[in-house]
């Protein structure tokens, strides 16, 4: 019975070793021979789909959310940014209020897009949600953006945006 028992612990010492090397030869980035795939019937499992190659990264609309509302810029320099560009009203009316907010502490503030997908031709339209240090939580407006040789905002996700930077 000791005989058992000792060649059944030495057999469960051995497992273990040897369970032991594969995860230390896995985590230390060595490749086998025999890879693992995961296939059914021979054929590989699809992948996530690339993103879409006309549509905009969320880090471009996120820096155009931040350029768009930086209170310490002119409109006139924002003109780009906004499809069709932007009036003198508008303009100063929008500077004004982000002049505000700004003395009123509510920037920084950050801008997170999530959800981007097609909105017809040349445009996109993406979740962003504006965090600062006036928002309790975060805001999330739906927005619309236009490709015109370059990604700009449209007229009335620009104002919904200004309106919710300011708050």
């Amino acid at each position: 019975m000791t005989v058992r028992m000792l060649a059944t612990g030495a057999a469960a010492v051995a497992a273990i070793g040897a369970a032991a090397a594969g995860v230390t030869l896995f985590a230390s980035g060595t490749t086998s021979a025999f890879e693992v795939q995961t296939v059914a019937l021979g054929v590989p499992f699809a992948q996530d789909p690339p993103p879409a190659p006309d549509l905009p990264t969320a880090g471009d609309l996120s820096s155009l959310c931040t350029n768009l509302t930086n209170p310490g810029v002119s409109y006139h320099s924002k003109t780009g940014l906004v499809a069709g560009g932007i009036s003198d009203d508008e303009g100063r009316d929008a500077d004004h209020k982000l002049r505000d907010a700004f003395r009123a502490g509510n920037f920084p503030e950050s801008f997170d897009v999530t959800n981007i997908q097609p909105a017809g031709p040349n445009t996109a339209s993406a979740a962003v949600a504006i965090s600062g240090p006036k928002f309790p939580t975060p805001v999330t407006q739906n927005l619309t953006f236009v490709n015109q040789g370059g990604w700009a905002i449209s007229p009335q996700s620009a104002q919904a945006l200004v309106q919710a930077a300011t708050g």
